[in-house]
Order: C-alpha cells, then structure tokens, then sequence
C-alpha cells in the first residue's frame, strides 16, 4: 500500500482516526511522511530513554509522585500526578478555545493530524500553550494557597 501523502513510497505506517469511540479512518503513510511521535526509539541512547520514565519522579506541579508526563519541543521534562494532569489538560483546552478556535473545527478535505503536524506555526503555537498553561496552572496553585510553599 502507498503513502496517503506522498504517494511514492511504501507505507509502514497507519494511523487511525477515532472520534468519540468510533473509528473513522485509517491512514498509511512512509516513515518520513509520519507526523513525529516524540521520540524515534533507534536513535534514543540510554539517558534519553530514562529521562522518559516517570519511576520516582515528583509532579512538578504538587510535588506528588508523577504518573505521567512528556519531554517538549526545547528538550526540558515536565512531570504531573493524575489530578494536577488533568487540570492542566483544563487549562490547555481553554487555550485552545481562545487562542485556537480553527482547531476544534473538522476538515473534511484533509485529516487534521497531517495538516496540524506538518504545519510549523500549530507546532510553534502548541510548545508555547503547552508553557503557558503549566505557568497558569502553577499561579493558580500558589494563589489558591495549594502551593504555600511556593
């Protein structure tokens, strides 16, 4: 099967769609035509693959042991406990009504994750909402007195 995108080469790749429980479509797509994952497991060295667990690391929102977390754009890990993650995921989607309201809107001319992750000004946009809502999440958190010590 060919690449959905590039249409040249063999597709390894496939995607799938699910909205609200419900698969939509699934796409194939080459290894250079698929959006990024985070990480590309062959080329991670020991250190790399370690910075990605979270056993016995803190949340870095409440200082909880961290349950999840990601490494962003610019190399530096972010921790979060399940309940300080989902205020933060909140927080993230409030942004995305305000700032970026064309996201919640469906295309049907193309799949949103191929647009969105091609396109350098939705990645530039996300790194910095992704920032700006774990700041806002810390200022609520010392302002409503969770963070006494901050």
């Amino acid at each position: 099967m060919r690449c959905a995108k590039c249409h040249q080469k063999e597709a390894t790749i496939h995607f799938r769609m699910v909205v609200d429980g419900a698969e939509e479509e699934t796409v194939p797509l080459c290894p250079d035509c698929a959006p990024p994952t985070g990480f590309d497991r062959h080329k991670l060295d020991w250190k790399e693959i370690e910075a990605l667990s979270v056993l016995g690391k803190k949340c870095e929102f409440c200082g909880k042991d961290a349950d999840s977390g990601e490494i962003g754009a610019n190399g530096r890990a972010t921790n979060w406990c399940f309940d300080c993650g989902r205020e933060l995921m909140r927080v993230l989607s409030d942004l995305v009504v305000a700032e970026r309201p064309d996201l919640l809107q469906r295309s049907e001319a193309t799949s949103s994750f191929l647009s969105f992750s091609s396109d350098t000004g939705f990645q530039a946009w996300s790194e910095a909402a992704c920032l700006k809502a774990e700041e806002t999440l810390k200022e609520r958190r010392r302002k409503d007195g969770r963070d006494k010590g901050s």
